[in-house]
């Protein structure tokens, strides 16, 4: 018995240490949170092509039937950021509208929860004017302006190599702090051109992507990170007569690959339906953060730690981007597998036996269309109003040169259900492709036909004076965007191009006009300001022109071309200091932009630094190879800095390069005349 009590006293002991022990532990670290949102991404392309995808699927929970509630990029990660329905956001389209200030967000749940927070965004399309920024510390968007020489074309994305790397160097700093970082890999968006050697197509693209989203997964300790990858919205690939995504609601565009990954769970696949919505509240809910504000989606966290199905709840889904072009608008509400698109002529798929949505049952299911009706009716009523705001040039500049069409006002008139102009959607977008490869003749070509087919749509018209314009038709550009402006008289953008192409044909008095129009319906476009300085300058007025190049600027810090018009008129002012920081301010900002080049090459060898003025005139001249002002200007400096041979051969290339077009009788009469100034012995 003493022998017993003996033993037992030290196990007794033993216990009560282990207690004390385990009350002074240290709690557990929050778990880091990685959020990969992968643009464009059919949810049937994971697998033997994306094999950092595939393995990530069978380390965590995959779920089979995720959909987006809108497929498009910017509406899509508002609802993915905040739990909401894009009609509870209000942001209904790319390139409009600002995300609502009072709405929480994973980045600002995540932000009061002491998480250093980051986001790398891989296109335009996320700038941080449209504000999915709010909440994060270091919100990276910076993508580069290559404005080509007068094409007014900007870049608009960048590689998902360049994005991550962005990302992994923040993921190095030293900071004690558990991070929320959010990475966006726009590059399976059209047109399909990853880097060599991933062949040229989608499928190449999307296997680029795997291979950066695997460097994003080695870099994090899976130990202690929720690790998500989700789809913002597919790709129709031509199913459905639909080219890329935006215009009709079938699942190629909202089906998305959808997978979270932590250590509390244990692999599985999810079969219930469930909306990209759900994943704000749910990854919340992992990390232990609280995420205060009323969602449309469903918290799931419970279900997924506890190996249970998540019951069947109503999906939405919208698409407004038809009504850019004065078609009808479409929504749809899925219960389970049941689905119906709302349109001008209404569809019901059962998804479980049509999983490609070839048979409209909604003559036979009369009660399910009923039901899912009231139901779509009710969420309506409670839209918000979406976020006023106007759009400025640059955003619809970047919009076209991804392939998108910026909102704009709708026109009058019966709308026309989206699935029945498929073939003229695919046309116009197979056009811009065209248009923005530089194939402006071809563009053309088929553009006049969808103005024929569709002639009170008011965006053809304008795109097919966009490509007009470009091949040098200035008179007839000029009739379509008056059209343009006839058939939308509310549209900022019809008149402001109008006002261009008419100052530029040198028909300044009415461009005031149309420009006037263009700043009455929206007042705080920069480029309004361009432009106007732009007339000023060439009208000797330069101090006016001045004020309005300091205009653009303060509206448009990163404009790029501002700087180098304000650059040319302080030069002209003899202003050369404050002159080269304008150049050089524009040349960082845009550094593939040759016009600065140019100039502040013209301007060291006025103040006779010409040897000093080579090396810009070369960049330039790489740049853009046509830029015969940058080649004769070269030629000067070739000269000025003693080598009258240089300067001959360089003017000998020029002549021979020139094409006999009367629009560069200018540098070709210039060319001829410097030459012959040259000693005798350097002509030929």
């Amino acid at each position: 018995m003493q022998n017993g009590r003996v033993l037992r006293k030290p196990a007794a002991i033993i216990v009560v240490l282990l207690l004390i022990a385990a009350c002074r532990e240290t709690p557990r670290r929050p778990l880091n949170v990685l959020l990969i949102t992968v643009d464009t991404f059919r949810a049937d392309r994971v697998g033997s092509n994306t094999p950092a995808l595939a393995r990530l699927s069978r380390e965590g929970i995959r779920f089979d039937a995720a959909d987006s509630p809108v497929p498009l990029t910017l509406p899509a990660h508002s609802s993915l950021m905040s739990g909401l329905w894009p009609l509870h956001h209000g942001m209904r389209n790319n390139g409009i509208g600002v995300f609502p200030a009072a709405r929480q967000t994973l980045a600002t749940a995540f932000r009061s929860s002491n998480y250093r927070t980051g986001a790398f965004v891989g296109s335009f399309i996320l700038d941080h004017r449209f504000g999915l920024d709010r909440g994060f510390d270091r919100y990276d968007d910076e993508i580069a302006r290559n404005v080509t020489d007068g094409s007014g074309n900007f870049d608009a994305e960048r590689r998902g190599a360049e994005v991550v790397d962005r990302a992994l160097a923040w993921l190095r700093e030293n900071d004690a702090r558990p991070f929320f970082a959010w990475v966006h890999l726009y590059d399976a968006h059209a047109p399909y051109a990853p880097p060599p050697p991933y062949p040229q197509t989608y499928d190449g693209e999307v296997a680029y992507v795997d291979a950066q989203v695997a460097r994003l997964l080695a870099a994090v300790d899976r130990a202690n990170s929720i690790v998500i990858v989700v789809g913002d919205h597919g790709e129709a690939l031509g199913e459905h007569g639909e080219l890329t995504h935006g215009l009709l609601l079938y699942e190629p565009t909202l089906h998305v690959p959808m997978i979270i990954a932590a250590p509390s769970l244990a692999p599985r696949a999810i079969r219930t339906a469930v909306s990209t919505v759900d994943l704000a509240p749910t990854i919340a809910s992992l990390a232990g953060v609280p995420f205060s504000s009323p969602v449309d989606g469903r918290d799931l966290a419970a279900d997924l730690r506890n190996g249970r199905e998540p019951q069947p709840a109503p999906m939405y889904a919208e698409t407004q981007y038809p009504a850019t072009f004065g078609w009808s608008e479409l929504s749809s509400m899925r219960v389970a597998s049941t689905k119906l698109i709302s349109a001008p002529a209404a569809e019901l798929y059962d998804l479980q036996r049509d999983p490609g949505e070839m048979v409209n049952i909604l003559t036979d299911q009369r009660r399910a269309y009923r039901d899912l009706s009231t139901r779509l009716d009710q969420l309506r009523a409670t839209a918000v109003a979406s976020s006023p705001s106007t759009i400025d040039a640059e955003t619809r500049a970047k919009l076209a040169s991804l392939g998108y069409v910026a909102p704009a006002p709708s026109t009058s008139g019966a709308k026309r259900d989206p699935k029945s102009v498929a073939p003229l959607f695919r046309a116009f977008e197979e056009a811009s492709a065209m248009l923005n490869a530089g194939r402006a003749r071809d563009a053309a070509a088929s553009l006049e036909k969808l103005v024929r087919d569709d002639p009170a749509n008011h965006v053809f018209r304008e795109t097919l004076a966009r490509a007009l314009k470009q091949t040098g038709d200035v008179p007839r550009a000029i009739a379509l965007y008056r059209q343009a402006v006839a058939l939308a008289p509310s549209d900022a953008d019809a008149w402001y191009n109008l006002a261009v192409a008419l100052q530029e044909s040198g028909n300044a008095r009415e461009g005031e006009i149309a420009l006037a129009e263009a700043a009455k319906r929206d007042p705080n476009r920069p480029e309004i300001h361009n432009i106007r300085g732009t007339a000023l300058a060439e009208a000797c007025n330069l101090a006016e022109a001045e004020k309005e190049f300091r205009a653009t600027i303060a509206a448009d810090p990163r404009n790029a071309r501002a700087y180098n018009n304000l650059a040319n008129v302080l030069s002209a002012m003899n202003r050369h200091d404050e002159a080269a920081d304008a150049y050089r301010h524009a040349i960082e900002l845009a550094p593939r932009y040759a016009d600065p080049l140019n100039g502040l090459g013209a301007m060291l060898v006025s103040d006779g630094h010409a040897r000093d003025a080579l090396p810009y005139f070369d960049r330039a001249m790489q740049i853009a190879p046509d830029y015969y002002e940058a080649q004769l200007n070269r030629a000067v400096a070739l000269q000025m800095s003693g080598d009258d041979a240089g300067a001959a051969a360089e003017l000998q290339r020029l002549l021979a390069r020139l094409p006999a077009s009367p629009q560069f009788a200018s540098e070709r009469n210039a060319a001829r005349a410097f030459l012959q100034r040259l000693p005798t012995q350097f002509r030929r």
